[in-house]
């Protein structure tokens, strides 16, 4: 499939098409895969296996050349300079998107012959998943058309951010009324996660980029 997406994105690119670009094509091209796999093959089991084990072979061996790749080609003037509105995106954005989302997937749940009920938890857990959005194929799209760079910064800076307050909160939910603590006590343990994480995170890919970046330097 890797290989599927890169050579016909070579040859779209080289035909200058115009309504279909590189990362829509590759989401054509895993539709298409994965309805095969579905509906033509027998590989229930095989597929069941991929499922159970692809997230973590999806965070350790997929994700951090992308998000290095992203971080060691990014323009550090824009994005420091809007850094300010990133981070009202990032944490105010967030939490109007997980509340918004949430409370609508809860009034689905109340419409007849629509969707069955959900509890407020199932809500917020859903909510929280789908709230912190990843625009990769937006910023594919940018870098294509050559976007404003505040624009690119904004946007890219945003679904860096985000992902912390959306694991704090999906975590959160889950655990929410286990141990019997109020909601106070619950919100101060919320807090405390986040900020856990988020310095954690801040840190660890700080104190690696210096590392990198001394390794390259030298």
């Amino acid at each position: 499939m890797l290989m599927l997406s890169i050579t016909f994105g070579h040859f779209l690119k080289r035909s200058g098409h115009k309504y279909l670009q590189e990362a829509g094509l590759t989401v054509l091209i895993g539709m298409i895969c994965g309805a095969i796999l579905k509906y033509a093959l027998d590989v229930e089991t095989y597929m069941s296996d991929l499922s159970a084990h692809f997230s973590q072979i999806f965070l350790i061996l997929l994700l951090p050349p992308i998000i290095f790749e992203s971080g060691y080609n990014m323009k550090k003037k824009p994005f420091f300079k809007n850094i300010g509105t990133v981070m009202l995106f990032s944490f105010l954005g967030t939490f109007i998107a997980l509340i918004t989302s949430s409370l609508l997937f809860m009034l689905a749940g109340l419409v007849p012959f629509l969707s069955p009920s959900f509890t407020w938890k199932e809500s917020f857990a859903f909510g929280s998943l789908i709230s912190a959005t990843d625009p990769v194929s937006v910023l594919s799209i940018f870098k294509e058309m050559d976007a404003d760079e505040n624009l690119y910064a904004l946007v890219f800076g945003e679904s860096i951010f985000n992902d912390a307050v959306a694991i704090v909160m999906y975590r959160t939910v889950l655990t929410a009324g286990l141990d019997g603590d109020g909601p106070a006590e619950e919100i101060g343990i919320a807090i405390g996660k986040f900020c856990i994480i988020f310095v954690g995170s801040l840190a660890i890919g700080a104190v690696s980029a210096l590392l990198i970046a001394f390794i390259l330097k030298r």
